[in-house]
């Protein structure tokens, strides 16, 4: 549904009020006798006119909150059509926000509990992960290069060579798990001497004897896969290029493979990667609650909301700016006419009163 402010409103008038400043200077109170006192006479509480005026002024006061009503009615009706819709994503934002502040809780509770274990040098992640593109494209162009030198195809040798290459540095990959294993034993401690904070991450700390077997198993393959690839590249380059062409580009092949070996020890680092995992969660949590806060029917019914608003804000404002002028006009004849009403009050309060004048009494 399309979204579209209302119409400029047309400005409100106050002809009929500024009417009454020339109606009242025609006002005369019918004389019966000159009154002799300034003060009001006692015997008068309140004249016809005077009550003529205060139901002008709760006039006022009626009209403009009324005419208030219809300028917002479009505005209302806004709202109105979105408000399913905005109930609806007024309770996705508020899941959003729940898993936002768990989020932030797991985050926070993580880094002040783990970061005195962490070991990974800070800005690690781009030098590894540009090692690991350098040393698979270098390894790469070294097979391609031999294989289109046997006549290969270069688009299927290409597509050989590139899986050969990250399968060396893929091999490398293990040295990585031999650091999270090194770091893991480092770590291990009595469960029943762990913190309350700690127990949260009990895993961490409970040792890596389950995972040795598996860790051989896995630097086995990754021996296998070096010793293939450089066996492969010494074929190729031998047969094309001869047997010291053969042992270099072996040689360099088996070198990616160990390079790829360090590199992984060096950045892997367990206790950084839950601690990055977390930073993901909360970011991506914040994320979420950023996209259900700019649902389109929120911003229509917030939008209609203010408008309406403003709108009975300035109405009403008007409304008792327009009292305030019928009350003054009164004021205005009454002391056109200080033969009926004298000038002024007399000192004893008088019993009687208007309705905007009790009104005002109560409101202060």
């Amino acid at each position: 549904m399309e979204f579209r402010l209302p119409k400029l409103l047309p400005q409100p008038t106050l002809v009929a009020v500024d009417d009454l400043l020339s109606m009242t200077d025609g006002i005369s109170l019918q004389r019966i006798d000159e009154a002799a006192a300034v003060g009001r006479p006692t015997n008068v509480t309140v004249t016809h006119a005077e009550r003529e005026f205060d139901a002008l002024a709760e006039e006022q006061l009626a009209s403009w909150p009324a005419e208030a009503e219809a300028a917002t009615r479009w505005a209302r009706l806004s709202a109105s059509r979105v408000g399913s819709a905005a109930d609806a994503a007024d309770f996705v934002m508020a899941e959003q926000q729940t898993k936002l502040a768990h989020a932030r809780e797991a985050r926070d509770h993580a880094l002040d509990t783990l970061a005195p274990f962490v070991r990974r040098p800070p800005h690690d992640n781009a030098r590894y992960w540009a090692g690991w593109a350098v040393l698979g494209i270098g390894d790469t162009v070294g097979v391609w290069g031999a294989a289109i030198s046997m006549g290969e195809i270069p688009e299927l040798a290409f597509g050989q060579a590139l899986a050969t290459g990250f399968a060396a540095v893929t091999a490398g990959l293990v040295g990585g798990e031999v650091r999270t294993l090194a770091q893991a034993k480092s770590r291990r401690r009595d469960p029943d001497k762990l913190t309350d904070a700690e127990r949260r991450y009990r895993r961490l700390f409970a040792g890596v004897e389950h995972e040795v077997p598996v860790l051989k198993i896995a630097s086995g393959v990754a021996v296998l896969v070096t010793a293939l690839v450089a066996g492969g590249v010494f074929a190729l380059r031998a047969l094309t290029e001869g047997t010291m062409a053969g042992l270099v580009f072996s040689g360099l092949a088996a070198a990616t493979m160990l390079a790829s070996f360090i590199s992984s020890y060096i950045h892997a680092d367990e206790v950084a990667d839950l601690l990055a995992h977390y930073e993901q969660q909360h970011a991506r949590a914040i994320k979420d609650y950023r996209q259900a806060s700019r649902a389109k029917a929120l911003q229509v019914r917030g939008a209609s909301t203010a408008e309406v608003d403003s709108i009975e804000h300035e109405y009403g404002r008007r409304a008792q700016a327009a009292a305030a002028k019928v009350e003054a006009c009164k004021q205005r004849m009454l002391r056109r006419n200080p033969q009926v009403v004298g000038h002024g009050e007399v000192a004893q309060a008088i019993a009687a009163r208007s309705g905007l004048r009790a009104e005002k009494g109560a409101a202060a």
